[in-house]
Formats: structure tokens, C-alpha cells, sequence
């Protein structure tokens, strides 16, 4: 008669826990898919038949999507950086008020001075 109550009980056990596991992962299951605008399951179902699937092709992904976001943060940085320091940096400096007026008769003088004598020989 113990034994039976074991049994019994071991029996009972089992199926609460079969119907909690599957009533559960179902429940979560319906909840997930149903849960609103997300990313479409054809989007996710193409996205894992190429880069899902094998790891040489999620680690491409991988490392693509962090030179992307490398790309898009060093971009904004930068953008905030010349912002900040606008008239300071040497792409934005205003190099025509350093303009010199240089005699520039002097410099074609010593070249006359010290050019080929040629006509000489």
C-alpha cells in the first residue's frame, strides 16, 4: 500500500510539472508573439538563416555591427567636438586674417642675381 502512495504521488508529481512546464512555456510563447509591433518573425527568420546559424557568420555580424557603431559614435563625437571648439580648430580658424603683405620684388631680385649665365659662355 506505500508503495502505491509513491507511486501514485510520483505519478501526480510528473504531470503537474508536465502541464505547469508546457502550459507555461506555451502561455510565455503565445504572450511573446502576441505581445505587439516588435521586430516581424520573417525579419528574424531571414536575419537567423544568415548570420544565425553558423558562428563564422555571427561573428561577422558581430564585428560589423561594432564597426558601424565605432563609425556612428567616433562621427558624433566628432560633429560635438568641432561644435564646442568652433573657431579653434584649424578647419575653422579664418586663415585670411593672417594674410601677410609680403614684398615679393626682393625675392625675384635675388633670383635674377643668382639665376644661370648661360648667355656668358
Amino acid at each position: 500500500m506505500l508503495g502505491s502512495l509513491a507511486r501514485a504521488a510520483r505519478m501526480g508529481a510528473t504531470r503537474r510539472v508536465g502541464t505547469f512546464s508546457s502550459a507555461t512555456s506555451t502561455g510565455v510563447r503565445l504572450k511573446s508573439t502576441a505581445s505587439g509591433p516588435g521586430i516581424p518573425p520573417a525579419l528574424l527568420t531571414n536575419w537567423y538563416n544568415i548570420f544565425g546559424k553558423s558562428n563564422v557568420a555571427y561573428i561577422t555580424w558581430i564585428v560589423g555591427g561594432i564597426l558601424v557603431a565605432e563609425g556612428v559614435t567616433g562621427g558624433m563625437s566628432d560633429m560635438l567636438w568641432s561644435a564646442a571648439n568652433r573657431g579653434r580648430l584649424y578647419e575653422s580658424v579664418d586663415w585670411t586674417k593672417f594674410i601677410v603683405e609680403d614684398d615679393d620684388d626682393d625675392d625675384d631680385d635675388d633670383d635674377e642675381e643668382d639665376g644661370d649665365d648661360d648667355d656668358e659662355e
